[in-house]
């Protein structure tokens, strides 16, 4: 019978291998709409969306969801079981929000296997505004949520800056070039995801001060909204390679990471 832990490991790894097919799709697709200069970017459901209506997209909406749902029961786990001994309360915390946020994405790949329907990320992003506005105090509510966003933002931005994250990586099997493109993969994609959080967290603040859920914007509004400032395309390409990155960096995870 395997261990919890080597459970728990299995869960980790294949969560991050599915989860790096995501990041480096959506940065394919984001980059594509940067190189030819038209069309809208597509966030998490509007790639589910897409997938769903090419050849042999069923099998690999499913793939998606088994592997995203994998991820989020790692991620709850460690919320709840603490596995390891270390992680604090606001870790725990962190853990089963990202849980909770991949549940949602493994959900919505589902659904569309099913045959039941998606929806716009964008859509989904301003819906749960609404929710959260619609409650007491829903737009103190709604401010909490921009700045731990922005708070989050930082965080990617840190770990971007001090190459942190090769702390729980073991590459010592690659060679020197392999290793530096490897932090620089993560760099890069971590660096990315800290600007499309800086910027989700910007229109979830205007959300809140204008009580008005349509501020808010999902991942798709985020590419949206640098394509269309001054220089877009380019900020969206280098925001598209960054997700691609990022995908790197959750395969490195998948392949290198250490479980203690």
């Amino acid at each position: 019978m395997p261990s919890q832990s080597d459970t728990l490991e299995t869960l980790g790894r294949a969560g991050y291998a599915v989860k790096g097919v995501l990041y480096a799709l959506l940065g394919v697709v984001a980059l594509q709409a940067a190189v030819s200069g038209g069309g809208d970017p597509d966030g998490s459901s509007g790639l589910f969306q897409s997938l769903a209506d090419g050849t042999f997209g069923s099998i690999l909406l499913g793939l998606l969801a088994v592997g995203l749902g994998a991820y989020a029961l790692w991620r709850l786990a460690l919320a709840a079981l603490n596995p390891h001994g270390t992680a604090e309360a606001g870790e725990r915390v962190y853990y089963a929000v990202s849980g909770l946020s991949y549940g949602f994405l493994a959900y919505q790949a589902a659904k569309l296997v099913l045959g039941s329907g998606g929806g716009g990320s964008g859509g989904g992003t301003q819906e749960r505004t609404e929710t959260l506005l619609s409650q007491p105090f829903g737009q103190i509510l709604v401010g909490a949520v921009a700045v731990i966003a922005a708070g989050y933002a930082l965080r990617q931005f840190q770990r971007a800056y001090k190459a942190s994250f090769t702390k729980k990586l073991n590459l010592g099997s690659l060679n020197a070039s392999a290793r530096e493109w490897a932090v620089r993969a993560g760099r890069a994609g971590l660096a990315a995801r800290g600007v499309v959080y800086a910027i989700v967290s910007y229109f979830l603040l205007r959300a809140a001060l204008e009580s008005s859920s349509a501020r808010a914007k999902g991942l798709d509004g985020v590419l949206e909204t640098l394509r269309d400032s001054p220089f877009g395309n380019v900020l969206l390409g280098a925001v598209a390679l960054g997700l691609v990155g990022y995908g790197v960096y959750c395969w490195l995870n998948a392949r290198y990471r250490v479980y203690e």
